[in-house]
């Protein structure tokens, strides 16, 4: 059996105290240093020196998770005193399960072992076995489609919509587990698309040099859009566009060859299917949300540099890297819109009847990009 471990301590607590702890808890549950494939810990918890020795020393994985993450997780010895001091009700046991790559009380194997060191520094294990990969619900869960939605449910909904952001400050050394990655892939999946050809592909990138070569590529495309924003340039590289080396998941998202589908597309074959993944990643986001994660879709980069990087076949077409994972906070508004650089359009500037409104053939956003002339 592979087991995570989760760990809370004070700060400055020895690492003979800390090594005393985790042999310890794994001693109570019958197991060895051996069967334990990584740590986790709150990012409090950093640039613990224990953490970090006792970790470099076994040879451990070590995950840090925000305290908004954590608090999330339902644990069964939740501690005010612990919210007080950290952001959330528990440390090791939400640490142990999300390292475990689960958020299911049932698969901590031991709680909480505490163990107060001789200089009156305490620390905590917990233990929790790492669960097989969780099966990707149905595209379409409710047994009920005629069910419907209260007051209350639409609002949140609505709300929901209008919290969505584009993110690009992640939280470093978070990770997902795989009941929530189930849940993402299954609003991806129930996503409407024309003639049910759902086209889009999605690789997750899990290499951590196919991620750097990734994103050594969106660099070189931020150079070049820097370069064609002319004097907005600099205002634009001041900027933060994207979050691929911080981000808990990296995913690329590619059209498939076309499949020959024909219904509702024989005009606008290749315009549908775009629309098609448009829809599933809008879903994928709002999901993402839901779930308390940011979601962040990376444009910049040469498709053809994908197509090679990624090894993709002739006639799929890279759309995106999705960056997803959790976040220190969303943003108050969408940061474009924070930092100034455009203006959303309010409904009058969108919606007419009948006829096209003249002003939309020559109006623009209230503050355009100003791109050179040539």
């Amino acid at each position: 059996m592979k087991v995570a471990l989760g760990i809370g301590c004070d700060r400055g607590t020895p690492l003979v105290t800390l090594a005393r702890a985790v042999d310890e808890a794994l001693a109570v549950a019958g197991l060895q240093r051996g069967q334990v494939t990584g740590v986790g810990s709150i990012t409090l918890k950093a640039d613990e020196p224990a953490l970090l020795a006792l970790a470099a020393q076994a040879g451990w994985p070590l995950h840090f998770y925000p305290a908004t993450q954590l608090a999330e997780v339902v644990v069964p010895h939740p501690s005010e005193t612990v919210r007080r001091h950290t952001g959330t009700p528990s440390v090791s046991e939400a640490a142990a399960l999300l390292a475990a790559g689960t958020t299911e009380a049932s698969a901590l194997w031991v709680e909480k072992h505490r163990l107060r060191g001789g200089d009156g520094r305490n620390a905590t294990v917990s233990v929790a076995r790492v669960m097989p990969r969780t099966a990707i619900p149905p595209c379409v869960a409710n047994p009920d489609p005629a069910r419907r939605f209260t007051a209350s449910e639409r609002e949140a909904v609505q709300s929901l919509m209008q919290v969505r952001r584009d993110m690009r400050h992640f939280s470093p050394g978070a990770q997902m587990g795989d009941d929530v990655r189930a849940r993402l892939q299954s609003a991806l999946l129930a996503a409407p698309s024309v003639g049910l050809m759902q086209p889009l592909r999605v690789l997750r990138i899990t290499d951590p040099a196919l991620r750097e070569r990734l994103a050594s590529t969106v660099d070189e495309e931020r150079m070049r859009t820097a370069q064609a924003l002319g004097p907005r340039a600099a205002e634009f590289l001041a900027l933060k566009v994207e979050g691929l080396r911080e981000c808990a998941e990296l995913w690329a998202l590619v059209l498939a060859p076309d499949d020959g589908t024909v219904f509702g597309r024989r005009n606008l074959a290749s315009e549908m299917a775009w629309c098609s993944a448009g829809a599933a990643v809008q879903n994928l986001w709002l999901a993402a949300r839901a779930e308390n994660l940011g979601l962040g879709w990376v444009s910049l980069f040469e498709p053809a540099d994908l197509h090679r990087l990624l090894a993709l076949p002739e006639g799929a077409a890279p759309l995106g890297l999705l960056c997803i994972g959790p976040v220190d906070r969303f943003y108050e508004a969408p940061m474009l819109i924070q930092q100034q650089w455009r203006q959303a359009r309010p409904a009058p500037a969108v919606f007419t009847e009948n006829a096209w409104d003249p002003s939309w053939t020559t109006g623009g956003c209230a503050t355009p990009e100003h791109l050179p002339q040539g």
